[in-house]
C-alpha cells in the first residue's frame, strides 16, 4: 500500500484482504495490554496480525513488546482511518546492538544532548550504550587529571542508566585500562605508571612526546582497580569494556626485557587476565577488551578469562573482517563485531566507506556467529564533525544488527529521515551527498578523508591536486542542497568543508577573499554549536585546530 514503510524491514510481510476501522486511536498502553506474551518465539521477535475486525499481537518478552508497537506505529501511519490488514513477524538476528560514543577527544555531551542520542538509539532498536572513556569521568582522587575535561559525574552515570533503562537500553561501562592513558601520562604525578614517560615511536615512525601505556607492573594494576572500583558500581550492566587497545609502546620502555624474553603478546594478555580477574572476582562483570592486539598474537587468547569478550574493530572499507572473526571463533571466545561510522577525521563523513565498512563486518559477524555489532563513533583530532554526519551511519548499523539480510541501501534515506531526521524526507540525501564531496579529490587516505587532510597539513598536500580539482570540488558544495532538519549544523559543516579548499587555493596564489577572517566565522560557529549540545571541557583544545598556526 503507498506510504507503508518499515524500518527496519521485518521478516515477514503478508498484506490480507480488507481494512480495520478500529484502531485509529489506540494507544501505547492499551496495544501492550492487549498483546499476548509468548516465550516460544524468537527472543525480542513478535507477529502482529489486522484483520477487519481488530489486531492480534503476540510478543516473546517486554523488549518484543516496544519494538511491535513501533512496527505497529509505522503500519497505522499508512492509513489511520482504514489500517490495512495483514500480518507482519519480526526477530534480530543478533542479541547485542551497540552504539559507542568517544567522550574522551574533547567532546563531553550535555545531559540533554545525551538524550537525545538514547532517543535515536531506541528509533533504530539499539540495546547497548558505551561511553569510550580515558579521562572523562570524575575519579575522586584523580582531580588533575580530569579538572579541565567537564567530565560525566557519579550522578550523571546514575542519570543516564536510568534514562537508557526506560528505553530498553543497557547502558556498558567502559574505561580504557592499559592503552591510551596519555591524558593521565603527561601529568608529573602520574610518570610512574607509563611504560615509555618520555614518549615512544608508533608503528607509523613518528615519535609521540607523551607516553600512552601502562607499564604491566603492580602499580599499574591497583591504579586501574581503583578506577574500577569508583566507576561500575554506578552501573547495572553485567559487562564492562575496558579497551585496552593500540598499546604501540608496550616492550619500548619498562617492560622491554620482558617482552623479549617472553613475547609482548604474553606479557600483554597476562596483564589484561590480571584485570579480567579482578573485575570478575571483585564485581562480578564480564569483561570487553578490544582485540587488535591479541588478534595478532591469537595463540595468546588462551591465557584470558574464559568468559572474556573480544571486540573486532576496523573502520576501513577493507578490514579484514572475515579473517578476524575466523580467529576469534576458533578460539572459542565470544566476541562483538564493531564498525565505524566514518565520521571523524572527515566534517562530513566518508559516505562510501561507511556503506561498506559497516555491511562488512555484519557479513563477518552472520558468518562466523558473533553476537552482534558495536558500532563505534569516534572524535579524533577536535571532534569537528557535526552530530547529524553520523545518523545515516546509525540508521545503516542499526538495519544490519537487527536483520543484515534484509539491509537494504535504498531503504535507508527512507529509514534514517523518518529515525534520525524527524520525518523530513531528503535530510539524509543530503548527508551522505556530503559525505561523497571529498572523493571528488581523487584520493582515499587511511582512517580519514583528502579533505581533512588537506584541513590538517595544508602545506604538504596542496601541491597534490590542481587548481581546477580544488575549484569543482568547491563548486559541488555550493550545490549541495539545504536539508530541512539542523540547518546551522549542516551550514557548519559546509564551512568545514570548503576552508580546506580556500587554504589550498590560496598557497596557489589564487584570491580566495579573507581567509582569516572565513576561518574566524568557521572558529567562531563551531564555538557557538559545541556550547549548545557539549559542556566546555575540551573545547578550547578543539578550537586549536582553527588557528593559523596550526594550519
Amino acid at each position: 500500500m503507498s506510504g507503508l514503510h518499515f524500518f527496519p524491514k521485518p521478516r515477514e510481510w503478508h498484506p490480507l484482504p480488507g481494512t480495520c476501522p478500529h484502531l485509529a486511536g489506540l494507544t501505547e498502553h492499551k496495544f501492550k495490554s492487549l498483546a499476548i506474551i509468548d516465550p516460544a518465539l524468537p527472543t525480542e521477535g513478535y507477529e502482529i496480525e489486522i484483520k477487519p475486525t481488530g489486531l492480534k499481537a503476540v510478543c516473546a518478552d517486554p523488549p518484543a513488546l516496544a519494538y511491535a508497537w513501533q512496527h505497529f506505529q509505522q503500519w497505522r501511519a499508512a492509513s489511520p482511518a482504514q489500517i490495512p490488514c495483514g500480518l507482519l513477524k519480526d526477530s534480530p538476528t543478533f542479541p547485542r546492538r551497540g552504539f559507542m560514543l568517544d567522550i574522551s577527544r574533547c567532546k563531553v555531551p550535555t545531559r540533554e544532548s545525551l538524550a537525545e542520542w538514547v532517543k535515536k538509539l531506541a528509533a533504530f532498536r539499539y540495546n547497548e550504550l558505551q561511553l569510550y572513556t580515558e579521562h572523562s569521568f570524575a575519579y575522586v582522587g584523580h582531580e588533575t587529571v580530569w579538572q579541565d575535561a567537564s567530565p560525566l559525574t557519579a550522578e550523571d552515570i546514575l542519570w543516564l542508566t536510568h534514562n537508557c533503562r526506560e528505553q530498553g537500553i543497557e547502558l556498558v561501562p567502559n574505561q580504557n585500562c592499559f592503552g591510551h592513558f596519555e591524558r593521565w601520562i603527561k601529568h608529573p604525578a602520574y610518570r610512574q605508571y607509563a611504560e615509555s614517560p618520555d614518549g615512544f615511536i608508533t608503528p607509523w615512525g613518528d615519535r609521540r612526546k607523551v607516553g600512552s601505556v601502562l607499564k604491566p607492573d603492580e602499580a599499574s594494576y591497583q591504579l586501574v582497580c581503583g578506577l574500577l572500583d569508583q566507576l561500575l558500581p554506578l552501573f547495572d550492566s553485567p559487562l564492562v569494556n575496558i579497551g585496552c587497545d593500540e598499546t604501540f609502546e608496550l616492550g619500548q620502555g619498562a617492560s622491554k626485557a620482558r617482552c623479549e624474553q617472553e613475547g609482548g603478546g604474553k606479557v600483554y594478555a597476562e596483564f589484561v587476565n590480571r584485570i579480567m580477574t579482578y573485575v570478575r572476582e571483585t564485581h562480578g562483570r564480564r569483561c570487553q577488551f578490544w582485540g587488535d592486539i591479541l588478534i595478532k598474537t591469537p595463540e595468546e587468547l588462551k591465557h584470558l578469562p574464559s568468559d572474556a569478550m573480544a571486540l573486532e574493530w576496523g573502520y576501513e572499507a577493507d578490514h579484514p573482517f572475515a579473517s578476524e572473526c575466523r580467529r576469534f571463533a576458533e578460539s572459542g571466545l565470544s566476541f562483538v563485531v564493531c564498525p565505524g561510522s566514518s565520521s571523524w577525521r572527515s566534517f562530513a563523513g566518508r559516505t562510501e566507506n561507511m556503506r561498506i565498512n559497516i555491511q562488512r563486518a555484519a557479513e563477518a559477524a552472520l558468518q562466523h556467529r558473533a553476537l552482534g555489532l558495536l558500532l563505534t563513533d569516534w572524535g579524533d583530532n577536535g571532534h569537528l564533525q557535526q552530530n547529524p554526519v553520523t545518523y545515516p551511519a546509525l540508521a545503516w548499523c542499526g538495519m544490519h544488527a537487527w536483520n543484515p539480510e534484509s539491509a537494504d541501501w535504498s531503504d535507508l534515506p527512507a529509514t534514517c529521515d523518518q529515525g534520525a531526521f524527524d520525518g523530513h524526507r531528503g535530510d539524509t540525501a543530503c548527508w551522505l551527498a556530503a559525505g561523497e564531496v571529498s572523493d571528488l579529490l581523487g584520493t582515499q587516505p587511511h582512517n580519514c578523508n583528502s579533505l581533512f587532510q588537506l584541513f590538517q597539513y595544508p602545506l604538504a598536500k596542496s601541491a597534490d591536486y590542481d587548481i581546477e580539482t580544488l575549484k569543482n570540488c568547491l563548486d559541488a558544495i555550493s550545490s549541495l542542497p539545504l536539508p530541512a532538519t539542523y540547518q546551522a549544523e549542516w551550514v557548519q559543516t559546509c564551512r568545514n568543508l570548503r576552508l580546506p579548499l580556500l587554504q589550498a587555493l590560496s598557497l596557489k596564489g589564487v584570491d580566495v577573499g579573507d581567509l582569516s577572517a572565513f576561518r574566524q566565522q568557521t572558529r567562531d560557529a563551531h564555538r557557538e554549536l559545541w556550547l549548545q549540545r557539549n559542556r566546555e571541557g575540551g573545547l578550547a583544545e578543539s578550537l586549536l585546530m582553527y588557528t593559523e598556526e596550526i594550519n
